[in-house]
């Protein structure tokens, strides 16, 4: 790799020219003496990437009844789904059946 004088930005192959390149950040030519080859390997192996499904949940527990089945712990996060002045809507998950319910305040 080479590097502009001017600035330190890489030097690019000028398409005009053969022995000429241009920098990349600043636009200065330069005449190189020195050859250069750029070679690109590309490896097209068909790796299969293994997919593993798993619930991860992020969000906190609260207490909470749940009325679908009697279970006093719950996931909760809240959404301003109203208007901005007024008050945010709670969220709630059931740890044990999975049941969602919402509470305004």
């Amino acid at each position: 790799m080479r590097f502009c004088d001017k600035c330190g930005g890489l030097l690019l192959p000028d398409s005009s020219s053969k022995k000429k390149f241009v920098c990349g950040s600043c636009g200065a030519k330069t005449e190189l003496k020195d050859k250069i080859m750029i070679k690109e390997k590309i490896n097209n192996k068909d790796e299969k990437i293994g997919v593993i499904e798993k619930n991860v949940e992020v969000n906190p527990k609260t207490e909470a009844h749940c009325d679908k089945c009697g279970n006093k712990i719950a996931y909760f996060w809240t959404v301003q789904t109203r208007a901005g002045d007024e008050a945010e809507t709670r969220f709630f998950q059931c740890t044990k059946c999975n049941h969602r319910w919402r509470e305004y305040q």
